[in-house]
């Protein structure tokens, strides 16, 4: 049991003053950009006090005062640096008591807070009016206490123009004419909930309208666009049905909208009952590539999961972040899985979640799954691979130990208990704990659960063979080699010896088993598991031989050959060893081991590119061609998704290395699908667009550019941008990065283009210089809430000299350079360039 761990103290507002009731009536003006609101919130005060404090930022308080039994004071406001505002007044309360605020607001562009965006229709710029308060922006738009614990009922009413719509959190109460060409909308009231979930809408929209039973549910679009919106609406629809079964618990609210807004920071944002997206991880029709179809119905299955898990039941603190993240992550994979079987998408859970989180955990600057979370600058940064896909990784993990039926009824014990409140990690470990002990079930959920989540890193263990069965010795697992960490992890390890299964929990640093007359071995059977292996050279060629011979699985081949490159790329093994097992042994294997070897020798050839690393360069050739030429480049019927999703890959990989026929036919197909002679499949089309502009370079600049700006589609115009991180001239790729901060593209979208040409060898010679020459630009452009500026830093990552390295220490060492939320990215960012620096030197 955690013991004082689960006790432990916040820098919080106290616990003195309890808000209950928010009323919140707010005029906005479309034409300033400003809003009036009358606020009142009904609060408990449970000891005698004459302050209180809100949260507040970027507010005008006008008036306030503070009503407790029959007695009206007025307030003295104190606005203090530290996003907080203190009410003052002369005789103390107790008890129920009314705090009144009337107090002016603005409708920013920088995408948190009550925010505006913008869009286009029939020739016109229009606006909506939209929020974004997750983590600690709700602040930005009313005083509150913002803070998850802090649930309340929020009635909110508001005052737009004759013809502009509203949405909130709940369906709409009334609509009453009240003169002067105004409406005043009113909503029910929410259930109990924390305020970074409010949501306010205002503007002009169009609806794509579905039910489940009796539940209402609405995609809802800018003018225009919803055409785009149907598809999103029959999977929501599916979606909630399995979340219901899944569950055992009905939707919690009487009406679902999904809101595509043009402007937004994030991918999509849980508000209870008024879901938010991008455009692109939202809009899409039958025509879409299926990996934009998945990605759609990845985002919509995630933010559905919340509803339940962060909504409906609420971390007590943001240090248990992962509490939403992580859980909404593994549900929406295994939603997926449910509503599309043909996905499979429980081995794409292996490409897309449990290798993510092997590399953001391999770094000694990584932070655990659950993290001290003193500030919101804290809370900026922990929204990353850790708190999603690590997390993600840890609780398929511990499903897999305990088993599915004891994990889902855990979860719905968990549900059930806590509904409409907040809850811990340690809540969550003692339902299910409470669930395998009434089975019977002989596991040790909390101690193993615990752990995981509040330990940084994972481990690595070496498998050697001796004279009494196999030893397995772990050691935590660095990217920097040599790095040392004393800790011994409780490891579920699940093995194959000769091909039968076998399950036992390591919890020592040095642990031996009996394998009688098998001839081979395998560790982290079915890759549940988070922890690396490395076998001796014998071993591991015993296992290349399954693998060739296709007697292993293709996810456990998948896991032999990701370990072995992790090594490659640490330096416990020279990359030269990596290409010979690769070659040797996996260029026929099936999914996601001939993705995954495609992208590993890529980033040998990328991170060795200049250097005459041409063995790398021959091999992807090779390997990129051998695919294409079974699969070719058109889609076949009834083809594997897996097939759908490999073709573009590998035709992008050919012609990134500089096989001339693969460069030749791109160029022709993009020349005609520009010309309108053929229309280009759009699950190749992005890696087509890619080629030309590698292949065509200036001539085709201009034309692409033009392209974005007059396309409408979201996943075209997203295509056409990331075509100009692919120049091979970097006075082209210099152009780029510069348009991305003009006014053609949206803020939301101008961290595209340096995040991608980062990895573009021209691109990557440019990129610390621009990125120095415009970071006071990019400072002033995204404050700390809109969770953006740190990317900007990551893709500084793939810098690989002394020179680079000295250079970003030196500038950011500067505080005029530096911002707490970026402390995170910076020290990720140096230790990746020190260990491109270490592999570049082992094996240039």
């Amino acid at each position: 049991m955690p013991g004082a761990n689960e006790t432990k103290k916040y820098q919080t507002l106290g616990e003195n003053v309890i808000p209950l009731h928010y009323s919140l009536r707010v005029t906005p003006n479309q034409d300033t950009f400003l809003y009036l609101c009358n606020e009142s919130i009904d609060v408990t005060v449970r000891r005698p006090t004459r302050q209180i404090s809100l949260n507040a930022a970027d507010l005008r308080i006008k008036s306030a005062e503070i009503e407790s039994g029959s007695h009206v004071q007025r307030v003295t406001v104190i606005s203090n640096k530290d996003q907080t505002i203190t009410l003052k007044f002369k005789k103390s309360i107790v008890g129920k008591s009314q705090i009144k605020i009337d107090f002016e607001g603005s409708n920013n562009s920088a995408l948190y807070g009550f925010y505006r965006s913008s869009y286009n229709y029939k020739g016109s710029n229009k606006h909506i009016l939209t929020t974004q308060f997750e983590a600690a922006n709700a602040r930005n738009a009313f005083p509150c206490f913002d803070e998850p614990a802090f649930k309340a009922i929020f009635s909110v009413a508001l005052v737009v123009d004759k013809g502009l719509e509203c949405i909130s959190n709940m369906p709409i109460s009334r609509e009453t004419d009240i003169g002067g060409g105004k409406m005043e909308v009113v909503f029910f009231d929410t259930p109990r909930m924390s305020s970074y979930l409010l949501y306010l809408g205002v503007g002009n929209y169009d609806y794509a309208t579905g039910n489940v039973g009796d539940l209402k549910v609405r995609v809802v679009t800018t003018p225009g666009n919803r055409k785009l919106a149907f598809l999103s609406l029959e999977y929501a629809k599916r979606f909630i049905k399995f979340f219901e079964a899944y569950f055992g618990i009905k939707y919690p609210l009487p009406k679902l909208d999904l809101i595509a807004i043009p402007d937004f920071s994030a991918g999509a944002m849980e508000n209870w009952g008024a879901i938010t997206f991008r455009e692109t991880e939202i809009l899409a029709d039958k025509n879409s590539s299926l990996a934009v179809l998945q990605r759609i119905a990845e985002v919509i299955a995630h933010e559905l999961a919340h509803q339940w898990f962060g909504d409906l039941v609420t971390m007590k603190w943001w240090d248990d972040l992962w509490l939403n993240e992580s859980f909404a992550t593994f549900m929406s994979y295994k939603a997926m899985d449910g509503v599309f079987p043909e996905w499979k998408m429980k081995v794409e859970y292996t490409q897309q979640v449990i290798a993510t989180a092997f590399a953001a955990d391999q770094l000694k600057s990584t932070h655990p799954i659950s993290v001290n979370v003193r500030s919101p600058a804290d809370v900026d940064q922990i929204f990353d691979e850790i708190s999603y896909e690590k997390g993600g990784t840890v609780l398929n993990m511990i499903e897999d130990y305990v088993g599915k039926e004891i994990f889902r009824e855990g979860l719905h014990r968990y549900l059930k208990k806590h509904a409409y409140s907040n809850a811990t990690k340690y809540d969550l470990w003692r339902a299910i704990d409470e669930v395998a002990r009434s089975r019977h079930k002989d596991v040790m959920v909390y101690d193993v659960a615990s752990f995981w989540i509040n330990k940084s890193g994972y481990p690595s263990i070496d498998v050697k063979r001796g004279r009494h069965g196999v030893t397995l010795r772990q050691s935590r697992y660095f990217l920097l080699n040599g790095e040392h960490d004393n800790t011994v992890w409780p490891i579920p390890v699940n093995y194959l010896v000769s091909g039968k299964r076998h399950r036992v929990i390591i919890n020592k640093r040095s642990s031996t088993i009996n394998v009688g007359e098998g001839k081979w071995i395998k560790l982290n059977a079915g890759q549940a598991g988070l922890y690396r292996v490395s076998y001796d050279r014998e071993d591991a060629e015993r296992l290349g031989e399954l693998i060739l011979s296709g007697s292993l699985g293709n996810v456990d081949s998948w896991g032999v050959e990701h370990d072995i490159f992790a090594m490659s790329r640490s330096g416990r093994v020279h990359a030269d060893d990596y290409l010979e097992f690769a070659e040797r042994y996996c260029l026929n294997g099936g999914y996601p081991l001939n993705a995954d070897v495609l992208g590993s020798i890529a980033w040998i050839y990328d991170r060795l590119y200049g250097e005459g690393n041409v063995r790398s360069k021959e091999l992807l050739i090779m390997h990129a061609n051998e695919i294409l030429g079974k699969l070719g480049w058109s889609r076949k019927p009834r083809e594997s998704t897996f097939d759908t999703l490999l073709r573009p890959a590998a035709i992008l990989r050919s012609g990134l290395a500089g096989y001339e026929p693969t460069l030749d036919k791109a160029v022709r197909m993009f020349h005609d699908h520009m010309k309108s002679k053929v229309i280009i499949d759009p699950n190749i089309r992005g890696a087509v667009y890619y080629l030309a502009a590698w292949s065509e370079g200036k001539k085709i600049f201009d034309l692409l550019r033009s392209r974005y700006l007059r396309e409408s589609l979201p996943e075209e115009k997203i295509r056409l941008l990331k075509s100009l991180a692919f120049f091979s001239d970097s006075r082209l790729m210099r152009r780029a990065f510069d348009f991305s901060l003009s006014k053609d593209v949206r803020i939301q979208d101008s961290y595209i283009l340096p995040a991608i040409g980062a990895s573009n060898p021209f691109g990557r010679a440019i990129l610390l210089g621009w990125t120095k020459k415009n970071w006071n630009t990019l400072l002033k452009r995204y404050a700390s809430g809109t969770h953006m500026l740190g990317r900007y830093i990551d893709n500084l990552g793939v810098l690989r000299t002394r020179k680079d390295l000295a250079e970003v220490k030196r500038f950011f060492r500067a505080k005029k350079n530096f911002r707490e939320d970026l402390r995170n990215s910076l020290n990720n960012t140096l230790e990746q360039i020190d260990s491109n620096i270490r592999f570049m030197d082992a094996n240039r």
